[in-house]
Parts: C-alpha cells; sequence; structure tokens
C-alpha cells in the first residue's frame, strides 16, 4: 500500500493526542487534541477532512495501551489501516530526544509510523470472542493470585494465634475457588462458539502439559494461530527462544534468552513444563537425560518448554490430536 499521510496518536484514559505527519511537513505537522470517546471520533475525521486527507491512503499508528485505545481501533478498523504497536519499540527507535510532553510523543509516533513504513504490518482488531477469552483469562489470573496468597496465610500462620484469620482465609479460597471454577465454564462455553477456534483449542490442549489456561494464551496470542503461524517466533515473543550474546573478542557470552518478552506465557509455559517432565515419558527421558549430562535446571526446562511450543504448533498444524508414547527409549 502506497501511503500518504501517517498519523500518529497518543491515547489517554480521556484525551487523544493526534498528529499528521508527511514527509514535506516534518516540524510543522499539524496537531490537534480530541476526547476519547465517539464525539471526538466523528470530530477526528472531520479535522483529517480539513487537511485533505484521503483515509485509504492514511496509516494510523498507536502504541498498544490496553483498554483506553479499544474504542478508538474498533472506530478506525472500519475506514483506514492502522498499527498498533510496542511502546517499547517506539521508544528505542527514537535516538536522542529531548523533552516529554503528548504533543511530542504523538509527533514521534507518526514519524516512527512514516520511517517504518515499508515494514509495518496493519493490524487487525480482535474478535468480540477474543476480547470475551480476553477478559475472562485476566480475571482468572488475578482470582488465582488471590486465591495464592490466602493459602500462604493458611499455611504459614500458627492456627491458635491466628484461628479469626485463617478462618476468614479459608473461606476467601472457597468463594475463590468457585469463582474461578465458573470463570473455567464460561470460557469453555465461549470456545464452543467458534469452530475454528473450538478446534484449536482441543488440538491444542492434547499435547502433555498443556491445559486450559497454556492452550487459551496459544489462541489469544496468536489470535488463534493466524497473526503467529511459526513455533519459533511464539518461542521468542514468549522469552523461550535463545541468542547469541558475543562482540569481538572482548564479550563470549552463552546464548541467552531476552527479557524482552510475554513473561505471561513463560509462567505458565513453566507450569505445563513441570508437568511434562511428570506425566509425558518421553519428556521425563529427556530431562533426565539433559540433567544426567550436567545441563543446568534452568536450560533443560527451557528446551521442553520449547518442543511443547513445537508440539503445539505441529499438532494444530496437522489437524490431529497429539499421540503420546507409551513408552520412550
Amino acid at each position: 500500500m502506497n501511503y500518504k499521510w501517517f498519523v500518529g496518536i497518543d491515547i489517554a484514559k480521556n484525551t487523544l493526542d493526534v498528529v499528521l505527519y508527511k514527509k514535506e511537513l516534518q516540524k510543522k505537522s499539524p496537531y490537534c487534541q480530541i476526547l476519547n470517546n465517539s464525539d471526538g471520533f466523528n470530530n477526528l475525521m472531520k479535522w483529517l477532512k480539513e487537511q485533505n486527507v484521503v483515509l485509504k491512503h492514511t496509516l494510523f499508528c498507536m502504541e498498544s495501551t490496553g483498554i483506553y485505545g479499544m474504542a478508538l481501533v474498533n472506530f478506525i478498523t472500519e475506514k483506514a489501516h492502522y498499527c498498533l504497536e510496542s511502546p517499547l519499540h517506539n521508544k528505542r527507535s527514537l535516538g536522542l530526544t529531548r523533552g516529554k510532553s503528548d504533543k511530542i510523543d504523538a509527533f514521534q509516533i507518526a514519524r516512527f509510523c512514516y520511517l517504518h513504513r515499508d515494514e509495518l504490518v496493519p493490524s487487525r482488531a480482535a474478535s468480540k470472542i477474543m476480547l470475551t477469552l480476553r477478559s475472562l483469562i485476566n480475571e482468572r489470573e488475578r482470582l488465582v493470585r488471590t486465591r495464592t496468597i490466602d493459602k500462604t496465610i493458611v499455611k504459614e500462620l500458627n492456627y491458635k494465634e491466628n484461628r479469626s484469620c485463617i478462618e476468614r482465609a479459608k473461606n476467601r479460597i472457597n468463594i475463590l475457588t468457585v469463582d474461578i471454577t465458573q470463570i473455567e465454564k464460561e470460557i469453555k462455553t465461549i470456545l464452543s462458539e467458534n469452530l475454528d477456534i473450538e478446534r484449536n483449542y482441543i488440538l491444542a490442549k492434547s499435547v502433555t502439559g498443556i491445559g486450559l489456561v497454556n492452550a487459551v494464551m496459544f489462541i489469544l496470542f496468536t489470535n488463534n494461530f493466524s497473526s503467529i503461524t511459526d513455533a519459533r517466533k511464539y518461542a521468542c515473543y514468549s522469552g523461550i527462544a535463545p541468542f547469541e550474546h558475543s562482540s569481538g573478542t572482548s564479550i563470549l557470552g552463552k546464548t541467552r534468552v531476552s527479557k524482552l518478552s510475554n513473561k505471561r506465557i513463560k509462567v505458565n509455559l513453566t507450569n505445563g513444563a513441570r508437568s511434562a517432565i511428570i506425566n509425558d515419558p518421553e519428556l521425563k527421558l529427556y530431562y533426565k537425560r539433559k540433567t544426567d549430562e550436567g545441563k543446568e535446571h534452568g536450560t533443560v526446562m527451557n528446551a521442553v518448554k520449547f518442543k511443547l511450543i513445537t508440539r503445539v504448533f505441529a499438532t494444530v498444524k496437522r489437524g490431529t490430536p497429539y499421540v503420546k508414547l507409551r513408552q520412550a527409549g
């Protein structure tokens, strides 16, 4: 697509700062501030029309800010192409900068959009099912964290001295467990509403070590295996793929994983790997063999996580459930 206009939008809870960037304008790029609501979005369209902007030749660019930008994304989806980019990616691409304001941020986003126009891939709005799944899995994680805190209280506190405190914690654990079970039922119901999503969920879950949460994570963060179709890319995104760490003759470090990753995926895959080395004969033997060779526990577990990822992607691509080996060796 040959874009002529590049719109950078700095998103806040109540307002949107907008800069229209063209190579000819640069520092004199038009700027406006609008409300982050439907009236503001309509005013944005009017303002762009006043600037003689043709939407089909325009690329909007915003930083991914979660719920604050969701309404704007839904509004723009039907009218023009847009990109949701990582704030860190934008920041590290700017070089030396001085000063900071919402207007400056909007200009930098627009300039980033222009400079990387040949590399940026237009985003696609998440479906209603994906948004609901994301909301439910986020709620489940919050409740599980709270329940874990209460379980620690019950385990660690002295019962005689903290009887009432422990009893309240036990009551909360029971209530939270009921809520978590209900959320999991809702997740399964939502999954069953779309045949493609349900199919891929069942296939992913057939891999030993991949439970409900990990399977849903695969669905969410690959947009049902459409935005990320390669196991290596998913491993990189989740901070599992190792990278070389060397420079000349002075730095000759070991390969290491990057901290720039989705740690939610990594944590849940770690839990899946722990289950896999217990319940999967092949991975159990692999883990034992590597640790006997002197490999560090973390290194071997990272390899197990990568094996789980490759199995899930292969299973989904093949279209048949994963078959666990009865006997490894």
